[in-house]
């Protein structure tokens, strides 16, 4: 009967311990007359007890914000990196560049767009204000910061240069704002000189108003891909997804990723 009670008082103790994590209050542990053990949140009637009533408070736990979970894949910390951005007339894609909420995406995403600017973050319920801290004269880049009080999952910058034609990478983003979280595989081709517009497709000019050298590849991507990372197969950034080719789908284009130290330099000291 006594190895019992004392089987009973370890699950006792064993239970309050964990309570403790979820309310605050007491615990009444008491035996009673013929032996038997109580356990209440409410103090025992004097007769019920056949001697000390053991009395123990407990804390409340502080309430813990919300971290994002272990990525178990190099791609699935590009996943966790990458967030929905929306506002009144749409929105795209867009990724954390440093653990404070420093943030990229495409300026062409931004173009008009006001403080209702909100970031949907992969794991997280919240809506997350996004702030606009400045944007590229020449290249489709955008820098933002998104109000969040958590350390944020960030991607490492790799220079696109150091790309191998045929390599493979991946494309990031919100395709149509209501696929999150999508991955499209494809591969590098080249580095798509700013001058290759006029010297191989005969053209005066870029057909788009934004300048500089382009990384293209092929994987698939649609309206809501914009701003999102382009990555290698261990998850480094290589390009911001810029333009695609709504005939030959295969040929799409992002900002080398080593634009944005170059336009942001400021932000990165």
């Amino acid at each position: 009967m006594r190895r019992y009670g004392t089987s009973i008082i370890t699950f006792l103790v064993l239970f309050s311990l964990l309570a403790a994590n979820s309310f605050a209050g007491k615990a009444y542990i008491w035996r009673d007359k013929q032996g038997g053990v109580h356990f209440s949140d409410r103090p025992p009637v004097s007769e019920e007890t056949g001697g000390e009533v053991e009395e123990r408070k407990f804390k409340e736990a502080p309430v813990l914000e919300k971290t994002a979970p272990i990525a178990r894949t190099p791609i699935e910390h590009a996943v966790q990196c990458t967030f929905r951005i929306r506002n009144k007339k749409g929105g795209a894609s867009g990724f954390f560049i440093n653990d404070t909420g420093l943030a990229v995406t495409a300026k062409h995403v931004v173009k008009g767009a006001t403080y209702s600017m909100k970031a949907e973050i992969p794991g997280d319920s919240r809506k997350y204000r996004v702030r606009i801290l400045k944007k590229s004269r020449k290249n489709d880049l955008a820098l933002l910061q998104v109000d969040i009080k958590r350390p944020t999952p960030y991607l490492e910058i790799r220079d696109p240069k150091t790309l191998v034609p045929g390599e493979e990478v991946l494309a990031v983003g919100n395709p149509l704002l209501a696929f999150k979280e999508t991955i499209t595989r494809g591969i590098f081709s080249r580095i798509f000189l700013e001058s290759d517009w006029k010297k191989e497709l005969k053209m005066k000019k870029p057909p788009y108003k934004f300048r500089g050298d382009w990384v293209q590849f092929s994987a698939p991507i649609i309206g809501g891909n914009s701003g999102g990372p382009l990555v290698d197969k261990e998850g480094k950034l290589v390009g911001i997804v810029s333009l695609g080719n709504m005939v030959h789908k295969a040929i799409n284009f992002a900002v080398p990723s080593s634009y944005i130290r170059k336009e942001f330099a400021s932000y990165f000291k």
